[in-house]
């Protein structure tokens, strides 16, 4: 045994001086361009002369035409030769990609496996596929072999969900010295009672411990410690896990092919896809040599991206002179009381939100603030008149509050001198006019308070107090409310607050603007992240936007994703280019309407000759080049 390990060792480094490798082609198809030259197997005699010892070597021969001489004819063994680069296509953001891995007889061997991983380049990122194995029935037997001590070996090992008592206590003594000593115990059925004693004062925690077997526990706690070292004993050469292919071989008669198929997902950078195969060959004893790199298989992806409309796409915006802005602001007063006290809850950083907003527009170079409308309102909490008096009290201290650090030059952005805003930065008037500041009251917001009852899930009787808007009395409006306490009492602690608010509304116009609308066009950004998805093949993405759009590049989103109807349908509506009719092509090809795609395909090549090379790169189109001859006018 040891001299067949030997040599077969030898003949292993002898394989990796020797460069020998995995050989790697493309698949053959009906748009490949391999072709293939075979020949017989050299039938060449040796002959060794018995007396002499001389060898000789005993070679076909055909005589010269010329010389007349007979000259010796060796016929060569079967060649096939192969383009390195392929066109293939990427259809419904997948690339399907299949090769042929050939194994030569040299690195075969009964007592080898050879294991082989394909490796894809995709830009800067690899992708490692399923690897197959070429197992040599020596080989297995071995390995098999190995198995089956590591699975002996695990059988000794007692599992952690054996009964503990069964395995590990000397049970029958056991069972004989609880009848005799402790009949009342459970303990065998799992029930424990350490308070048990015997007659001599033992507990029966006392007894259980005298009949477990500690050596026993000990060598299965090792045997399971020991597990991983026992496998790497028995078992030299794991199985290969995830494998696509695991091949026992029993006779060495050739070579090995094995066709090999893919798909991938697309993306930005799978335009130019790069394969390579790396080999591993192990013997029994663990000996493992790698082959050199296979040749590299190239891809070019074609796909309809490059067909993409990059216009700009503009769309119409109506630019309106005058416009309003409006901010919410939760301003809280004492109970009863109208003056501001910014210490009061959050009430400093909501007016600092009121300033910064007033700041950033008096800032802005292109608007002009006319206005400041202050609506303060109440919850209808109390008399109606006197929330009455009490909103429109504190909308008119609120508006006193900011006209008082307008005047007195408080803030540090902007300051207001004889009523026109100006600002701290430039010393420039930004208001051509006064800034009004008006200030209005909503006694009571009952509509609002309606519209949160309504959506609110709380409310028990919901319809009833909705029932009660009806009161045209607004006092007598709430009180009706209160006759359901527990919800009246939700309402008033979560609602009511949300009532209590005085909102800003900013009426601005455009600076310099005369016209009150001006109608322009502007960069549709939407339209150009949809046509951006779909250059990063990100198609469904794509579609979502370019949907509504129903245009050209609608069009190749459809395409890409399989929806040849739809395509077809937006396609027939756009206008007439070479693309375009190209694109018609493909689509009656899908449908198997060759005749169509023929017509389409000649008046796109009409239209635009670049078509004709384009055709050689989508499948659809380069089977109806090939078959029919379409191309044959390039030539002439």
């Amino acid at each position: 045994m040891e001299l067949l390990l030997i040599g077969c060792s030898r003949k292993i480094y002898r394989i990796e001086r020797d460069d020998v490798t995995i050989n790697v082609r493309h698949e053959d198809g009906r748009y490949k361009n391999t072709i293939s030259l075979s020949g017989n197997k050299k039938k060449d005699l040796s002959y060794k002369e018995p007396l002499t010892g001389r060898n000789f070597l005993i070679e076909n021969a055909a005589r010269d035409e010329k010389s007349g001489e007979m000259i010796g004819v060796r016929e060569l063994e079967e060649v096939i030769v192969t383009a390195k680069s392929e066109n293939i296509s990427e259809r419904n953001g997948i690339i399907l990609l299949g090769f042929i891995i050939t194994v030569p007889s040299a690195i075969l061997d009964s007592r080898w496996q050879l294991e082989i991983l394909p490796i894809l380049s995709i830009g800067a990122d690899t992708i490692h596929f399923s690897s197959i194995a070429i197992t040599g029935i020596d080989f297995k037997k071995a390995q098999s072999k190995g198995y089956l001590k590591y699975e002996k070996y695990l059988r000794r090992i007692i599992p952690d969900e054996a009964d503990f008592y069964e395995f590990y206590t000397d049970l029958p003594n056991l069972v004989l010295f609880l009848e005799r000593n402790l009949p009342e115990s459970r303990i065998l059925e799992g029930i424990n009672n350490n308070e048990l004693k015997s007659e001599f004062g033992i507990s029966e925690k006392q007894i259980v411990d005298h009949y477990v077997r500690e050596w026993l526990i000990e060598r299965n706690e090792k045997r399971k410690r020991e597990k991983d070292l026992y496998f790497n004993k028995y078992v030299r050469i794991p199985r290969i896990r995830g494998c696509r292919l695991d091949s026992v071989i029993k006779d060495i008669n050739g070579d090995f092919a094995y066709h090999y198929s893919q798909e991938v997902v697309a993306s930005k950078e799978s335009s130019k896809l790069r394969l390579n195969l790396y080999g591993t060959i192990r013997d029994q004893s663990g000996l493992a040599v790698r082959l050199k790199p296979s040749d590299t298989l190239q891809y070019n992806v074609s796909s309809m991206i490059s067909f993409i409309d990059t216009t700009a796409r503009y769309k119409k915006k109506t630019v309106y002179r005058r416009m309003s802005s409006n901010i919410n602001a939760s301003i809280e007063f004492k109970p009863g009381k109208y003056k501001i006290d910014p210490a009061l809850s959050s009430n400093l950083r909501q007016l600092t939100i009121i300033k910064d907003t007033i700041g950033k527009i008096i800032n802005n170079d292109e608007l002009v603030l006319d206005s400041l409308i202050i609506t303060a309102a109440s919850s209808p909490e109390g008399y109606y008149s006197n929330n009455k008096i009490l909103s429109a009290r504190r909308a008119g201290a609120i508006k006193q509050y900011l006209q008082e650090i307008l005047e007195t030059g408080k803030d540090e952005s902007f300051t207001i001198i004889n009523g026109h805003l100006v600002s701290e930065n430039n010393d420039t008037v930004k208001n051509e006019k006064k800034l009004h500041i008006v200030s209005k009251s909503i006694p009571e917001e009952w509509s609002e308070l309606l519209r949160l009852i309504q959506i609110d899930q709380n409310i028990v009787e919901k319809e009833k107090i909705i029932g009660c808007m009806d009161i045209r009395n607004p006092d007598d409006r709430e009180n009706a409310m209160k006759i359901y306490r527990k919800d009246y009492r939700y309402i008033k602690e979560y609602l009511y607050p949300a009532l209590r608010k005085v909102d800003f509304t900013f009426h601005l116009h455009k600076r310099g603007m005369i016209k009150d609308t001006i109608h322009t066009k502007e960069l549709d950004t939407v339209y150009q992240r949809g046509v951006a998805y779909l250059k990063e093949r990100r198609y469904s993405d794509a579609l979502k936007i370019l949907s509504c759009y129903e245009d050209f590049n609608t069009a190749i989103a459809h395409m890409s994703l399989g929806h040849d109807f739809s395509a077809d349908k937006i396609l027939s509506g756009c206008n007439e280019t070479a693309i375009k009719v190209y694109l018609q092509a493909i689509l009656a090809a899908r449908r198997d309407e060759e005749d169509q795609a023929i017509q389409y395909f000649k008046k796109a090549k009409k239209m635009d000759i670049s078509m004709a090379y384009r055709g050689s790169l989508d499948p659809e189109i380069s089977y109806l080049i090939n078959k029919y001859n379409l191309n044959e006018d390039l030539f002439k």
